[in-house]
């Protein structure tokens, strides 16, 4: 698409297509898979001799060969991206009662919080965490009063990479929100919102692409894209309506006008 650079309407708008590469994938057969903890700090790998309380893990089986901490202590790792990508991982946080007291596992990238899971808090998998390219660093701090039968643990920690689609974004319109209300009642007479749904975010555009890249597209047309807007800010989601391609310049250039829905407020994007 080099060739057809002179009409590119904006440099920084482009698509890519999401989890086409694998960058890390932490599973810690091999103790902590260069996770490196403070000095001292209790994080290890789980096994079935220093995992005597036999919690249960996300699939039902035994906690094994995960990353485990049984008191205050953080752990960290770095890598590197070429394009955008997305962390995802599972987590728990164990609670032998329902005290009021502090058990929580943190997750930073780059020193920010992105996650903050207060025990007890049972297996799950994260919503997937958006990551610009460059260094980042990765860190989980578990902070604990009272060590006594409580633990923070996550496995199964995965970066993925996107890959540029090679297409042209020749006309582009502005995310904007995509909210209903979710449900009304009447009380004592006055209709009152009583839940109102949080809002998707609708990008449409245009993309102007080869014979050979136009067929790519449309087999891959129904799984995840991160689209970079005007604004820098990267979007994570599918085009759930009907795509209408159309050919131009006697068969050698296609277009497709494509709806994009994100699960996530405008402006706001994905990272």
């Amino acid at each position: 698409m080099k060739r057809f650079a002179n009409i590119l309407t904006n440099p920084k708008v482009k698509l890519i297509h999401a989890m086409q590469k694998s960058i890390i994938k932490d599973t810690f057969d091999n103790n902590l898979d260069g996770w490196i903890g403070d000095t001292g700090a209790a994080w290890h790998k789980m096994t079935i001799d220093t995992n005597a309380d036999q919690s249960s893990g996300l699939t039902g089986g035994l906690a094994l060969n995960s990353a485990g901490c049984y008191a205050p202590g953080s752990i960290e790792k770095e890598i590197e991206l070429s394009n955008y990508g997305e962390v995802v991982f599972e987590h728990y946080v164990q609670n032998p009662d329902e005290k009021e007291e502090i058990n929580k596992l943190n997750f930073y990238i780059d020193g920010v919080l992105k996650m903050s899971i207060e025990g007890p808090s049972p297996w799950q998998r994260c919503q997937p965490i958006g990551l610009t390219p460059g260094k980042h660093k990765f860190k989980f701090e578990y902070i604990v009063k009272n060590p006594s039968g409580r633990k923070g643990v996550f496995d199964t920690f995965l970066v993925t990479q996107g890959k540029d689609v090679d297409c042209i974004v020749i006309q582009n319109n502005p995310a904007k929100p995509v909210s209903n209300l979710a449900s009304t009642k009447t009380l004592r007479g006055f209709t009152r919102i009583q839940q109102m749904c949080q809002a998707d975010t609708e990008i449409e555009f245009t993309a102007l692409f080869e014979p050979i890249q136009f067929q790519d597209f449309i087999i891959h047309s129904n799984e995840i894209f991160y689209y970079i807007d005007e604004f820098g800010s990267c979007y994570r989601g599918s085009f759930p309506s009907k795509i209408d391609p159309k050919s131009i310049a006697m068969d050698s250039l296609y277009t497709i006008n494509l709806t994009m829905l994100a699960a996530q407020k405008a402006g706001m994007g994905f990272c």
